[in-house]
């Protein structure tokens, strides 16, 4: 059954709006309801004819979506009603349309006939013609789709709004906003910050070097690349059942469709079938047991992607469920299916039973937050090219070290044999540190099959339903405080969803980060990395300290509901100051939190908005205002020896200079910096630098791109390798003083000074987790309660992130993971069939 939520139809079956339908023989007019059910063969609409309305005819329409653009409604509606304004009647029958209900639209036809001469000011009126659309309303679901009780519910809040636009000055003010709809004004933002014009072009505002090649559509990501001669395609075919056996795979039919070269299993394999060279092994296909619904079985090697993608889909694949999967953390809890090795050991600080033994009062209770796809722009992408040496792998990939590794296991051949290139990826937040190594593994084995140039670009819905996602955490706490709301100990066991396999667990990060900005002397929590049948997720933009944090401020709110306090006094009053130590044993020496958050109290005018916040409520029945102020603390990972290459070149014939960096440009602006802290460093223009790509040759050894490290730290390397340059060129300098920059290269070459440099950057410190980064934000929102509708009114956040290389670029990183951040918590969901294991949102119709 196709459930098509149709704005147009809805509104012009409302009105009355005939089809002119015409064949080659005949013309006929038709209503919309009959034109359901028409034969459309052989036949076009001609033309839409509207009726014309009378002045007293009120119209109204809605639409209530997960989002306010391109997205289908939960439930849409119009309504028309001829409305004598003198007598308060309803004149004729109203016209009631609604979709989403059904599979087509419906109309309130019973509804219609009982408002027929009706006065709408008597209040039995009202109640008599919502209960009379209640048994009219009766949804049919899907899997995807709401729950029938909230369809059911927004139908019959859509009624009452237009009933109340209807007769609005008759209207008790309390509730007339639930006859407005909300006016999203045009948003608006300001951005203030610090620059030191001295340091110019570091700390210098600028748009990313590329950014005109990027919004224009002219920056080439791997997709891009010009397709070479004898280039085919390839395609995963995916397993349609989680939790079984495989007993077949047949490319018979496959085999006859146009474009088909050749069809690959894992029997195909020349070297190892896996594609994660370090951990648990994970295969590039599945011979045997095949943990969940979308794991790659088989692979298509075709003329074209298209073909490629469509003749996958026509390969059978037979197999032997092993029972019903587990999917979610419930199912792993209630399975007692768990990872040995959760990544992570207790986190054990005082005694954390006795402090909460000892508390005044005792807040308990649980919080979940669940996964989030990447939605990066450029799918999951390789193409992979045969060469005399080896291979060429040109990777939409945050780690080209083991992107090379996983090809070169795959092929069973030398790591030396796989150049891996990539000059920039198209968004990336995670998804493609360790995942895309297995497109690149499979782009492999293709090229060596066939020994042709392979390309793979995962369509939309592979890339969801292959690729793990963020991983879901789900918590249970008990809380031991004052009547204040001061924290004395915490007791928690922290559960994620690791999917099948935990090689990208992030559990250890989530306890990391668990006390975020609050101090708590005592702790205990215990780990707990649930094995399911989903697949394996992996690092999402902030993985592990995202609902670590998460987890922390649920309690936080959990305690002042409980104590009925503001949630904003308990948050001051546990926040952390400079010199406490945190439950994993590291010294805050620098700690501004305190001074951050009475600092934005004051610019964001908290104080005075609550009040307003709290007269309207007050003053509105349907709709509600609220205001949050979240404070947040975040590690920088560096300590541990995280290693990066940077290399520099100048070109004696003209001066400009060439870097080569370890890092990945995946949209974060990291060549900008780089080329800005070269720039300051050599003293030269910023258009004489050029950033060139990423690679194996120059960057053998280098660790993923991710963890918000990677930008800084191949900056300190780019100024490292700047300084032994300038340390180079300085006695031929001494010597010109009045040398021009390319006149200094020059003299430099021809004195046999060496003008190309590295520089291996292996940070370690005293601690694993180098320094902190703080902040606090604020958000009001208003809501609909009838509908839940929701408005973003006003966004303040105040970060600390020292001197900022640039900006425009920082701030750009702050606002976007904002906004990542509220598709997350409003409205991304991920549906899975119980039985099958698949997932069933898996693009964008029904991912949102």
């Amino acid at each position: 059954m196709i459930f098509f939520p149709s704005d147009v139809f809805v509104v012009m079956a409302a009105v009355g709006a005939t089809l002119s339908i015409a064949t080659s023989s005949s013309t006929q007019s038709v209503s919309l309801w009959d034109f359901l059910t028409l034969d459309m063969s052989k036949s076009v609409i001609v033309s839409m004819e509207i009726p014309f309305a009378s002045a007293d005819t009120v119209f109204r329409s809605y639409k209530i979506m997960p989002r306010s653009e391109n997205a289908h409604a939960y439930v849409n509606a119009a309504f028309v009603m001829q409305f004598n304004s003198s007598t308060s009647t309803v004149t004729g029958e109203p016209t009631l349309v609604f979709g989403g209900i059904q599979a087509h639209d419906i109309q309130a036809t019973q509804t219609a006939a009982m408002l027929e001469g009706a006065n709408l000011l008597q209040k039995d009126t009202l109640t008599t013609a919502l209960a009379k659309l209640e048994g009219e309303i009766v949804p049919v679901t899907t899997p995807v789709s709401s729950s029938a009780k909230y369809l059911k519910s927004l139908a019959i809040s859509l009624f009452y709004k237009y009933y109340l636009a209807v007769i609005y000055d008759h209207v008790d003010p309390r509730v007339q906003s639930a006859a407005v709809p909300f006016q999203r004004p045009l948003s608006t933002g300001t951005q203030t910050y610090g620059t030191k014009p001295s340091e110019y072009p570091v700390t210098e505002p600028m748009t990313k070097l590329t950014a005109l090649l990027q919004t224009s559509g002219e920056a080439e990501y791997t997709t891009d690349v010009p397709p070479l001669p004898h280039e085919c395609a390839a395609a995963f075919v995916l397993s349609p059942q989680a939790n079984c056996k495989i007993t077949g795979v047949d490319f018979s039919t496959a085999e006859g469709m146009p474009g088909f070269i050749k069809g690959l299993t894992a029997a195909d394999i020349p070297g190892d079938n896996n594609f994660m060279t370090m951990g648990t092994a994970e295969p590039v296909l599945v011979s045997d047991v095949c943990e969940y619904a979308g794991q790659a079985v088989a692979i298509v090697v075709a003329e074209t992607q298209r073909q490629a993608d469509e003749i996958a889909l026509a390969v059978k694949v037979s197999y032997e469920s092993q029972g019903k999967p587990l999917l979610t953390i419930a199912d792993a809890i209630a399975a007692g299916s768990y990872f040995e090795d959760p990544g992570r050991q207790p986190i054990e600080v005082g005694d954390a039973k006795a402090a909460i033994a000892k508390s005044a009062r005792t807040v308990e209770g649980t919080i979940s937050c669940d996964s989030q796809y990447h939605f990066h722009m450029e799918t999951q992408t390789s193409l992979v090219i045969p060469e005399a040496e080896g291979y060429m792998v040109y990777s939409s990939t945050q780690w080209t070290q083991r992107t090379q590794a996983a090809v070169a296991a795959v092929l069973g051949i030398n790591n030396s044999s796989v150049d891996v290139s990539v000059r920039r990826v198209g968004g990336a937040y995670g998804g493609k540190i360790t995942r895309s190594h297995w497109i690149a593994a499979a782009c492999g084995l293709a090229a060596h099959a066939t020994g042709r140039p392979v390309r793979m670009h995962l369509d939309i819905d592979t890339n969801m339903k292959m690729i793990g996602k963020r991983i879901p955490y789900y918590a249970t706490f008990t809380i031991g405080c004052t009547e204040d709301g001061i924290l004395n100990g915490i007791e928690a066991t922290v559960y994620n969803n690791c999917g099948w396999c935990n090689n990208d667990n992030a559990l250890g990060m989530a306890l990391d980060h668990i006390d975020n900005a609050y101090y708590v002397p005592n702790w205990l929590v215990t780990p707990k990395a649930c094995k399911t049948n989903i697949a394996a997720n992996t690092a999402t933009r902030s993985p592990g300290t995202c609902p670590g944090i998460f987890i922390m401020e649920g309690m936080i709110d959990q305690v002042a509901r409980t104590l009925g306090l503001d949630p904003d006094t308990v948050r001051r009053a546990n926040l952390y100051k400079k010199d406490q130590v945190t439950p994993i044993d590291i010294p805050l020496t620098y700690c501004n939190i305190s001074t951050l958050w009475d600092d934005l109290y004051s610019s964001a005018e908290v104080e005075s908005r609550k009040a307003a916040a709290a007269k309207f409520n007050e003053e509105n029945r349907w709709r509600k205002r609220g205001l949050s102020v979240v404070p947040v603390r975040f590690w920088m990972e560096w300590g541990w020896a995280v290693p990066y290459t940077v290399h520099i070149n100048i070109y004696a014939a003209d001066g400009t200079v060439a870097i080569c960096h370890g890092g990945v440009e995946v949209g974060q602006g990291i060549n900008t910096k780089v080329a800005q802290v070269a720039a300051k460093t050599l003293g030269i223009p910023l258009d004489t630098i050029s950033v060139k790509p990423s690679n194996t040759l120059i960057g053998p050894n280098d660790i993923t791109t991710g963890g918000s490290i990677t930008s800084e730290l191949c900056c300190l390397g780019t100024l490292r390798a700047c300084n032994e340059l300038n340390e180079r060129i300085s006695p031929v300098r001494a010597a010109n003083p009045k040398a021009t920059w390319k006149e200094l290269v020059a003299a430099c070459n021809d004195q046999g000074v060496n003008l190309s440099v590295e520089n291996f950057v292996e940070e370690k410190t005293d601690y694993q987790y180098s320094y902190n980064a703080y902040g606090v934000g604020c958000t009001e929102v208003e809501i609909d309660v009838l509908t839940g509708e929701l408005q973003i009114l006003r966004v303040d956040i105040l970060y600390d992130c020292g001197d900022s290389i640039n900006p425009d670029i920082d701030v750009g990183q702050v606002e976007g993971a904002f906004t990542m951040g509220l598709g997350y918590w409003l409205t991304e969901k991920l549906i899975f069939d119980q039985d099958s294991g698949q997932l069933l949102t898996h693009n964008t119709w029904v991912y949102h």
